[in-house]
């Protein structure tokens, strides 16, 4: 763990993995670790856990600094990502585990890469 000091504030950062989900619209963090490396390490397994649970991962990073929260939802997500732009997509095809039913998705675009 790393300290930043500004101000007479100690600030206590770390790296941390942040996936963003699609279905749903979820930003998650994992963390803390010590290194960039660890980070890197780790991160496959908690996509394939996500990807368990059915997810629809639209990006991955990792990021050195300390997450308010450990999981952001819908709304939370776009104030976090203030760049984010709502855009609806219709009768997009489910890729997983072979179910071609029509869904409706709502996907976000970004004006730079998370």
């Amino acid at each position: 763990m790393d300290r930043i000091q500004s101000n007479e504030t100690i600030h206590e950062l770390d790296w941390w993995i942040e996936i963003l989900t699609a279905q749903p619209l979820c930003l998650y963090y994992f963390g803390s670790f010590m290194t960039h490396q660890e980070a890197e390490s780790l991160k496959q397994g908690f996509i394939e856990d996500l990807l368990l649970e059915n997810a629809l991962i639209m990006a991955t990073d990792i990021r050195f600094f300390r997450p308010q929260q450990l999981t952001l939802v819908a709304e939370e997500v776009q104030l976090e990502i203030p760049s984010a732009k709502r855009i609806p997509m219709k009768n997009t095809k489910s890729n997983f585990k072979g179910n071609s039913k029509s869904i409706v998705i709502e996907t976000l675009l970004f004006d730079k890469a998370i």
